[in-house]
C-alpha cells in the first residue's frame, strides 16, 4: 500500500477540509447514520457511539444533532482535526487522539455503534484499523462504514499528467482493493463481524466556478492531493502544468461541475 498522510498533514488540511469536504462527505454520513439507527436505534439508553477517524466532526455533529443524550466519543490521530470539533463545544462528547490501528484507551467491547467515514482507506493498516473497531465494539454491537469508491475529483489531474507521462496513474492512498465492492465486505467479515450488508450511493461534488475548485484542489494543502501534484511541483513544472490542469478542467469538466463520487455504505453486527 502506498505511504498514507500522517497526522501533522491532516492537521494541516483541517480547516479546508471542514470547510468544503463536508459538503459532499456529511450527505454520505448522514445516510449511513440512518441506516445504522434503523438497524439498531441509536437512541437507547446504553448507546454509547465511536466516531472514528473523525476528522473535523461529520459523523459527530450529525449524530448530536438527531441523538441529543447520545454519548460520542471521537477519535482521530490528527489533533488539528479534533480541534475543529473541540472548538463546537458539542455535550456529551469527548476527544481522543488515538490512531485508528491502536485504540488502546478503549477496552475490549465498550461502544454500542462504531462508526468511521472514509478512513479506513487511509489508516496505515486498514485490515488492522477494522480488527481494533471489532474489538472495542459491544457483542451484537453495530458497525457502520463509508468507503470511497471512486473519487472522480483527481481524475483531471491525472489527464493532466498523462501528457507528460502516458503511463501515469494516480498514487492514491489506499490500493485498488479498497475501493472494490466484493473484498471489502470480505475484509470485514474476516475480522469477525456478520451480516455485512452494502450499498452503493453516487453523491455529487459541484463546485461554484472553475476557480473554487482549483483553490480546494491545489491550495487546500489536502495531503490525498498533494500526492497527485506536489512530485511534479518539486521538479519545477507547475508553470507548464497548472494552466493545461486548468484547461482541462474547464473543458471537460463541465467547468468543476462534472464530478460524480462512489460511496460504499457498510453496516454489519459483532
Amino acid at each position: 500500500m502506498a505511504e498514507s498522510p500522517n497526522h501533522d498533514d491532516w492537521g494541516t488540511a483541517s480547516a479546508a477540509y471542514a470547510a468544503r469536504t463536508e459538503y459532499v462527505t456529511r450527505p454520505s454520513a448522514e445516510a449511513l447514520i440512518s441506516w445504522v439507527d434503523n438497524l439498531s436505534p441509536l437512541s437507547v439508553s446504553n448507546s454509547l457511539a465511536l466516531d472514528n477517524g473523525a476528522g473535523s466532526g461529520v459523523v459527530t455533529t450529525s449524530l448530536r444533532s438527531r441523538f441529543p443524550s447520545l454519548p460520542i466519543i471521537a477519535a482521530d490521530l490528527s489533533p488539528g482535526m479534533l480541534e475543529k470539533i473541540e472548538n463546537k463545544q458539542l455535550p456529551f462528547v469527548q476527544c481522543k487522539v488515538l490512531d485508528a490501528t491502536d485504540l488502546h484507551a478503549f477496552a475490549k467491547d465498550t461502544f454500542t455503534h462504531s462508526l468511521s467515514t472514509f478512513m479506513i482507506q487511509f489508516a496505515s493498516e486498514p485490515r488492522m484499523a477494522l480488527q481494533e473497531m471489532y474489538r472495542v465494539t459491544k457483542p451484537n454491537g453495530t458497525l457502520g462504514l463509508c468507503m470511497w469508491g471512486e473519487l472522480c475529483f483527481d481524475a483531471p489531474w491525472e489527464e493532466t499528467a498523462r501528457h507528460f507521462q502516458p503511463n501515469y496513474v494516480y498514487p492514491h492512498a489506499w490500493t485498488p482493493d479498497w475501493a472494490d465492492e466484493d473484498k471489502l465486505q470480505r475484509y470485514v467479515e474476516d475480522v469477525g463481524f456478520k451480516d455485512v450488508k452494502l450499498q452503493t450511493i453516487r453523491p455529487r461534488w459541484d463546485f461554484q466556478s472553475p476557480e473554487e475548485y482549483f483553490e480546494f484542489y491545489l491550495e487546500s494543502k489536502n495531503p490525498e492531493f498533494m500526492r497527485g501534484y506536489q512530485p511534479w511541483w518539486d521538479q519545477g513544472m507547475e508553470g507548464t502544468m497548472r494552466p493545461m490542469f486548468e484547461k482541462i478542467v474547464r473543458e471537460r469538466y463541465g467547468g468543476a461541475k462534472d464530478f460524480d463520487m462512489k460511496v460504499f455504505l457498510i453496516v454489519a453486527t459483532k
